[in-house]
């Protein structure tokens, strides 16, 4: 009797974790529960926050939208990139140039900036044909230290403060929103907070819809194993070329907002250190992950912010640790701990500790047909035939 229970406890199939399979009613309920979360948080912010709040939360959607950028291009394609600040300052350089001297609309500058971010972004693809791996990042790194050279030259021609001033963008009469008077600075901070969240879910879902099609296959495939990728039929050339002014273009977008939400920037504004921040963004919410950027670049900012306005008050620190950039020692400590605890980043984690409850399992492929099976599919016309 005792070897019968056991034989029966050993096969008894373990109460956790659960599978789920994808696409099942239960996934979509925890799927739409997320996103219910998500757009009442949105929504709870946008109707009761103060503006120096909804500042922060779209300064918070300008690094995201730039790591989610970074993340198409470094997480899933495997090229490795530390020039994203140019594609940022471009953008924003391109607004705030020709809405405050050409006098555009300041929606047409972002299609601009787009645009040319996707032709930069594309040129510099082609030494991704011929190099990768830290090469590639050394000509990525060039860019960026050449940029606020660049920068300074066009500034010192063009404008004679050597600065730009924003597009200080007006939300539009059709909001409901004043653009003067005593609401204007809270209204204009809750039309640049909306725009922030638009244009961030717009890029996640670009990135998104990259990732599920045959184009993201494709991108991860030459990530993983270029000869491979080229022997089943992927097209290098194209693939990184292509994939690299998408992610240029949509870091673009980051940089239009970066113009609307500054008064003034000039070449000091967009330097590799803003690179860095995307990276680190990008590495503390889990690459190749759709939500990891998102989810870091949020983190990271806060956190900072939260270290630079209550760390300098610390009185408890011992000895020195009281005394200089105290925030920015503790978030560099705080980021070397956060590497050991969870190497692949905050969603890495998340997804880690929510495996032991229960685990999405994939759609069951279509079996293959038998030649009887074939043969009953077959119209009856054919049969006869």
């Amino acid at each position: 009797m005792t070897t019968t229970m056991q034989s029966t406890s050993a096969g008894a199939p373990k109460a956790w974790p659960r599978p789920i399979p994808d696409s099942s009613p239960l996934h979509w309920v925890f799927r739409v529960i997320g996103v219910a979360v998500i757009a009442a948080i949105a929504i709870y912010i946008g109707l009761n926050a103060t503006p120096s709040t909804l500042g922060n939360v779209t300064e918070a959607c300008i690094l995201a939208i730039a790591a989610v950028a970074l993340n198409l291009l470094l997480g899933f394609n495997g090229q490795i990139s530390i020039g994203h600040s140019t594609f940022v300052g471009l953008a924003a350089f391109a607004a705030g140039y020709t809405v405050n001297f050409w006098h555009w609309n300041a929606y047409w500058s972002l299609v601009l900036g787009i645009v040319l971010c996707f032709l930069l972004g594309f040129a510099l693809g082609l030494p991704a044909l011929r190099l990768k791996g830290p090469y590639l990042a050394l000509v990525t790194l060039a860019v960026a230290f050449v940029w606020p050279t660049v920068a300074k030259k066009f500034l010192e021609q063009k404008v004679k403060k050597n600065s730009l001033k924003g597009t200080h963008l007006s939300p539009p009469t059709w909001t409901g929103l004043v653009s003067k008077g005593k609401d204007a600075r809270l209204d204009k901070a809750i039309f640049l907070y909306w725009c922030g969240i638009i244009l961030l879910l717009v890029a996640y879902v670009v990135v998104r819809n990259l990732r599920k099609s045959r184009i993201g296959r494709s991108l991860v495939a030459v990530r993983d194993n270029e000869t491979a990728a080229a022997v089943m039929g992927v097209n290098l050339k194209f693939t990184k070329t292509i994939t690299f002014g998408i992610s240029a273009a949509i870091a673009g977008t980051a940089g239009w907002l970066s113009a609307a939400r500054l008064d003034v920037f000039n070449d000091t504004s967009f330097t590799i250190l803003n690179s860095i921040k995307y990276l680190l963004a990008l590495f503390l919410g889990g690459a190749a992950t759709l939500l990891g950027p998102i989810v870091g670049a949020f983190a990271y900012f806060f956190l900072d912010d939260y270290l630079r306005s209550h760390a300098p008050h610390w009185t408890w620190l011992p000895g020195q640790l009281s005394k200089g950039p105290i925030a920015s020692f503790l978030l560099g400590a705080i980021v070397i701990a956060f590497v050991f605890i969870a190497p692949f980043g905050l969603v890495g984690f998340v997804k880690d500790q929510a495996r032991r409850v229960f685990i999405v399992t994939p759609r069951p492929l279509r079996p293959a047909l038998t030649p009887s099976a074939l043969d009953d599919e077959r119209p009856e016309e054919s049969k006869g035939e």
